[in-house]
């Protein structure tokens, strides 16, 4: 049986619902004054110690917006300790409507770190609440998400800051939301909610999408069947629409920005109309018979295309930047345009299946990223005329048993090899999306850190080109991952995972000007060397346990040997290791 990956996307999550709603209509009004509370969440602590994280020699720059200068170290080993509290509460309206909140607590809190609070840290009592990847302090609790789910006669609408996720989460991911699928097929045990707030074979989620969105969800054959009263009601299609405000204002506070400050009282303030809003719509169609019992109760089919429309009138980073519309800002495909700003229509198109037949099982998703934008993309100027031609995809083939599963992953993300130009085609999955323990979650995170980072900190962008870090999300590659997952034993729920990364890179530069983490400027990714677009081998292996009904136990080690593609900036070691375990009480 296959284990963890069973997070829910946002249709799969509410299709049981909207049939739920259309069968219930007449008891629900003997429910209407049950009030329900009932709460799941979990806290969790990992360990991470890290060998050979950048061992390249030490150098340092000059911070832009104070002057201070900053040093780069060579990296030979890190460890560290995080934790992060979860709880998500509900409030149900009988079966009606249902309120749902989302409280994190010191999440992702680096362990000791007083962020120089205390000029004598060997005195120190109280640490800071800094995230392990650095970044502004947050706050000790925040209510992340909040948004309320009810029941309209033809389907189901969800209203407020929710999480977003769809498919495998490379492109929206909900990082971990502990939803119990709906659609379970009947007789098959209730899966415990480890497994969606711990949804990956190796490593934790840390980020995930959110969303300020309403949404619409209904199944349009079902509500023909049981108006017409045609026999069998429930249908597989489920069709939904949601509209998303992503922003209000443009993307950073810029020095000389007009709208800086925002005086009470005046809503003008707020924004300059709809001109500088950011709207996203999106569409699903999904065919969802997780019941597809067509060998075995576990058989599932589930099949889904996902369309994103983002769109501004005003595209540019920095608006009031702009003086004179008419000036030429520069060429696209050799043809000049003017500094007028054309806005941003931006497209994505994302197909998902998840496939069981017996002991087969595949599941993958594939989407494109395409349209214009002007400006939105601060790197290597924050107002230039950009077009998107962005691609990335995942599979998985397995063979599934009871005591053991066989699986072949492969992967792509779409490089660019010349990411100054006009036409942009690199963009890291979403980090959530976890593939081994150190190539993408640790060395090309801090890779990209540093290349998109230090050389492009400036006033308007404090800390650097932050839309083309990578975060630990696979990025510019090609990567084939074959694993296995073995069950010795019921008891305590002991599985034993282990698996094989090799990885490419997937566009190399072509002229020595385009910047990519492993590929330094002058040529270190060209295809002349024997493996120089090599990243490297990882071999990972997991040992995780649960016990007592709540409790998960996993310690994970993996081994990085760099390839062609590393060796070249990395040039003080020629391998990472690392040693991790996760602790975690989930309820």
């Amino acid at each position: 049986m296959i284990r963890g990956r069973h997070l829910v996307s946002v249709a799969a999550a509410a299709a049981a619902t909207a049939a739920l709603a259309l069968t219930t209509a007449g008891t629900a009004h003997a429910q209407l004054v049950e009030l329900k509370w009932a709460t799941e969440g979990y806290f969790r602590t990992r360990t991470v110690t890290l060998t050979n994280l950048a061992p390249q020699p030490r150098r340092t720059s000059v911070y832009p917006p104070n002057g201070e200068t900053i040093v780069i170290p060579d990296i030979r080993r890190t460890s560290y300790i995080v934790s992060r509290f979860r709880m998500m509460p509900s409030l149900s309206y009988g079966k009606v409507a249902r309120l749902n909140l989302q409280i994190d607590a010191l999440d992702d809190v680096l362990w000791g770190d007083n962020n120089g609070l205390s000029t004598a840290p060997l005195f120190a009592t109280d640490g800071s609440n800094q995230g392990f990847l650095g970044g502004p302090v947050g706050d000790s609790v925040t209510i992340r998400r909040a948004w309320v789910q009810f029941s309209v006669p033809v389907g189901v609408m969800r209203v407020g800051r929710m999480p977003s996720h769809w498919g495998m989460g490379l492109l929206a991911n909900g990082g971990g939301t502990g939803w119990l699928d709906p659609e379970t097929p009947k007789g098959e045990p209730q899966r415990k909610m480890l497994d969606n707030f711990f949804d990956d074979d190796f490593g934790d989620n840390h980020f995930g999408s959110t969303a300020d969105r309403i949404l619409f969800i209904t199944k349009p054959i079902t509500i023909y069947r049981t108006v017409k009263k045609l026999g069998k009601v429930d249908h597989p299609l489920v069709v939904g629409y949601a509209f998303d405000k992503l922003s209000e204002s443009p993307l950073l506070p810029f020095e000389n920005f007009e709208r800086k400050f925002r005086p009470f009282g005046q809503q003008g303030f707020i924004s300059r109309g709809r001109n500088d809003d950011v709207n996203e719509h999106v569409a699903l169609v999904v065919w969802n018979d997780p019941d597809w019992d067509k060998k075995s109760f576990l058989d599932e089919l589930r099949v889904g295309l996902y369309g994103v429309l983002r769109t501004a009138r005003e595209g540019s980073t920095q608006p009031s930047a702009i003086t004179d519309p008419t000036a030429i800002c520069g060429t696209f495909d050799g043809v000049p345009y003017t500094c007028e700003d054309t806005g941003s229509k931006v497209w994505i198109a994302d197909l998902w299946w998840r496939v069981r037949y017996g002991n087969m099982f595949t599941e993958g998703e594939v989407y494109q990223i395409g349209g214009q934008t002007f400006g939105g993309v601060p790197f290597p100027s924050r107002n230039q005329k950009k077009e998107a031609s962005i691609r990335a995809g995942a599979a998985r083939f397995a063979w599934l048993t009871q005591k053991w599963d066989a699986m072949l992953e492969i992967g792509h993300a779409s490089g660019d090899d010349v990411l100054e130009d006009e036409h942009f085609k690199q963009r890291a999955m979403h980090p959530d999306f976890n593939v081994g323990l150190i190539l993408f979650e640790e060395t090309l995170r801090e890779l990209t850190a540093r290349t998109y980072g230090i050389p492009f900190f400036s006033n308007e962008n404090p800390q650097g080109a932050l839309g083309l870090m990578s975060n630990g999300g696979v990025i510019n590659a090609n990567y084939v991952f074959p694993k296995f997952r073995f069950r010795p034993t019921p008891v305590a729920g002991l599985e034993v995972i282990g698996g094989i990364l090799a990885a490419w890179v997937d566009t190399t530069q072509t002229d020595g000007t385009s910047l990519f983490p492993a590929c330094s400027i002058g040529g270190a990714c060209t295809s002349d060397g024997k493996d120089s677009t090599y990243l490297g081998t990882e071999i990972d292996l997991a040992v995780r346990a649960s016990f007592a009904g709540n409790i998960r136990f996993a310690l994970e080690t993996g081994y990085l040997r760099f390839g062609g593609a590393l060796k070249h900036q990395l040039t003080e070691a020629s391998g990472s290791f690392t040693l991790q375990t996760s602790l975690a009480f989930v309820w």
